[in-house]
Parts: structure tokens; sequence; C-alpha cells
């Protein structure tokens, strides 16, 4: 089934497009991948791949062609033994075009579809960076797809927190929308639950407003007056089964990339979004010269490699594959909550939840990863991701077809006119 996995980060120069090139290269040994450049003001993928390319989105947009054939292959030069014949990419045009840079609401529900439609095992969204519409509305509705960022720039670590607030509220104020059939199924008691609904979302989303800091002072605020309700559950739910998966790139070490990086994230996340998310380390890529040899020679880092690390690194992946789950697991299963929740609320939970979960996890990656240079980084994030596509319900990493909010409505509420609450299971 194909997955479609946007590849996002809160601030650009995380380096996210040269991750998104080697990683997507990577995942094409095991199936097809196409990468496709919705950074369309920097024609960043096509900067970063010397390779003639015939069709991209101006020929989609202005020519009509179908997205499939706008997908360039790597030629011979750079791939002289055919090795990355599953990989393709779709760039963005060569100069800025505002109606493809900017393109509105009709350009947008095209490139949906489009994109839904490619012929493809996995596919890679490499997004513009920030907190704009046009990045919001191609990620999905429960997880943010792969999170990059990086020790050396603090404030993009910062800034994705506001991205996963924002795909939250997103999801919030379709599941409580007038036009949501959510309400048409709750005994209203002579109360207009829309609009309870709605005032507390817009309070909890106004920065300047410190009396709901975050979201699971929005759910303590609902359970505490209306107790066991529809509303209170599918608050809740809808928080619990949020999911957000990062990558550290540039990667220098546990101890800085912990603090510099990776306890700011976590910090802003509970604070100011919600402690209850999930949270998974796919793995880092070390700082190579090597890599920026690469860029500079529009060449991706995963063509340069010679065959014996190559052979060194494939076996070693192989290896460890079994050791995966027993070794870090994949966020597993969380303990009973001790953190009360008005801890939660006001930002107070028990670091161990997230902090020290994410500090293990580092350590023991380091542990039996210091030795591996980048292209074993590259190999094993693509690992990870793929036990992630096995072993857990496509929603909670990427998804298997970008949704519009009336298609999303559709499936939340699919299987009957009057449930008690959403019925997660329908993303599946």
């Amino acid at each position: 089934m194909k997955r479609i996995i946007p590849i996002s980060s809160g601030k650009g120069g995380v380096g996210k497009t040269t991750f998104a090139i080697n990683f997507a290269l990577a995942l094409s040994r095991h199936g097809r991948t196409v990468l496709v450049d919705l950074d369309t003001g920097t024609s960043a993928i096509r900067n970063a791949i010397d390779t003639p390319i015939e069709r991209d989105l101006y020929h989609f947009f202005r020519r009509n062609e179908s997205l499939n054939h706008c997908v360039t292959q790597l030629d011979s030069k750079l791939d002289p033994k055919n090795e990355y014949r599953n990989f393709g990419f779709v760039a963005s045009p060569l100069h800025l075009i505002d109606e493809i840079t900017n393109f509105g609401a009709a350009h947008k529900a095209r490139l949906l579809t489009a994109i839904n439609s490619l012929d493809a095992d996995h596919v890679m969204l490499d997004m513009s960076a920030g907190l704009v519409a046009n990045v919001i509305d191609f990620l999905p509705f429960s997880n943010y797809g792969i999170l990059l960022f990086t020790p050396h720039l603090p404030s993009a670590t910062l800034a994705a927190s506001d991205i996963v607030k924002a795909i939250l509220f997103r999801k919030m104020r379709l599941i409580f929308s007038k036009e949501s059939p959510f309400f048409e199924t709750i005994a209203s008691g002579g109360l207009d639950f829309w609009k309870l609904i709605n005032d507390l979302i817009d309070r909890v989303e106004d920065v300047y407003d410190s009396s709901i800091p975050n979201l699971d002072a929005f759910a303590l605020d609902l359970a505490q007056n209306l107790g066991d309700h529809p509303i209170t559950r599918t608050v809740q739910q809808t928080i619990d089964e949020f999911r957000v998966h990062y990558v550290l790139n540039l990667f220098n070490g546990v101890d800085d990339s912990f603090n510099t990086a990776v306890k700011p994230f976590i910090d802003n996340l509970t604070s100011n979004v919600s402690a209850r998310c999930g949270v998974t380390n796919l793995g880092w890529i070390t700082k190579s010269d090597v890599i920026h040899r690469a860029n500079c020679n529009k060449i991706p880092a995963l063509l340069t490699r010679d065959e014996t690390k190559k052979k060194k690194a494939t076996d070693r992946v192989t290896r460890e594959l079994d050791e995966l789950r027993l070794a870090i697991g994949l966020e597993p299963p969380r303990k009973q909550q001790k953190t009360t929740p008005e801890q939660l609320a006001l930002g107070q939970a028990e670091p161990t939840d997230h902090l020290s979960r994410q500090l293990d996890v580092l350590k023991t990656m380091f542990d039996q990863k210091k030795d591996d240079d980048y292209s074993a980084n590259f190999d094993y994030v693509s690992q990870r991701a793929l036990f992630t596509m096995k072993n857990r319900r496509a929603s909670e990493f990427g998804d298997t077809r970008i949704y519009t909010p009336e298609e999303m409505l559709s499936s939340l509420f699919a299987k009957s006119n009057v449930p008690t609450t959403v019925d997660w299971s329908e993303l599946e």
C-alpha cells in the first residue's frame, strides 16, 4: 500500500532537501519511490541532482501533463549500474512562477489529487520550511510525517513545535466544525456545544491568553465540566493519537544534540502543545564533509559511495534489523500515566514520559552506531521508517493519501451516523 510522507522543518537551513533526496534514494532500494519538490520557490531538488529534467511542475500546471509523466529518473552518469532505478523525482519549475509557487485552491486540489495518484510505493514530499497554508494542507491529520532539526539551529527546533500545534488545531477545528456530523450525535441538553468547544479552542490557540496554556489544560477543563462525555473522549483521543517522528541532522554527539535540539523541542511541545503526543526518534545523520562536497557537485551523497563501504553498511543494517524491536523499539507502549491531569495542564509532566525516553534512545543508538558514517545513517533511518510503516497504523506515520478536510470528516464518521466518539480505526 502506498505511503505518502512529508518531510518538514520549522525553518530553513537544517538540510531538509539534502536529507529528503538521500532518504528517498535509500527507500528506493525497497520499493518504487518518488520525491516531490513542494518547496516550489527555490528549485532545491533540481539544483541538487545533476541529471536532465524534461518535465517538472511547470508542465503539470501549465501544459496539463500527468504528474506521473513529470517524474525524472537518474541518468546513467549518476547511476551507471541502475541500482536506483526505483527512484524518481518531480522537480519544481526552473524559475519562480508566482501561480505555482503560491498556488491557490484550484491548483492545490489538482496537485493533491495527482500526488495521491502517483505510481509509487513511497511518496516523499519535500515541503517548504515554516508554517504556511501550502505546508499545513499537505500534512497528515494525525502525525507530522518526518520532522528534521539540527543542533546547529535551535530556532528551527522551537518553530517545529508550532507546526505540530497547527496540525492538532486543524484537526480539532475540523471535528468540531459546523459541517461535522459530530454534534448531530450527542444530546445538547440545552447547551450550545459547538460554541463552547470552539470558544475554548480559540483561547488555547491564542498565545496571548494564558488561561488555558495548552491542549492538556483544554482536555482537563472539559473533563472537569463535562465528565466522561463524547466531547471529552474525542479531544483526549485526538491528542493521544498524534505522532511526531524526527531525525537529527548534522548530528554532533548525544549531549550536544540532546541539549540543543531534542530537549528544547520536547520542552516546548510539552508546555505549549501537549505532553501526551507520541514522539519517536528515527535516527540521525552525522555531519560529513562528503555530503557538503556532494551538494556542491550536485551529486546526492549516497551516489558517491564506493562498493566496499556499501556492502559493509548493507550487511550491518541487515543484521541489525532483527535487533530494532529489542534494542530501541518504536515508541514502546506507554506506561500508566503517573502525572496528574493538573500537572499535564500546567506543562509539569514527568520528564520520564518524553525527555528521559528520548535521551535513553539517543544513548542506546549512539552506543550501537557511533562508528557509522553518513551512508549507514541513511540506511538505518530508512530501515526504521520501513519498520514503522510495517508495524504501525498508516495514519501514525504519513498516510496512504493526502486527505482533504471533507474526505477526513467522511473517514472519521464513516461507520455510523450515531457514533459515541470518533472511530479512529477508520484511518487505518
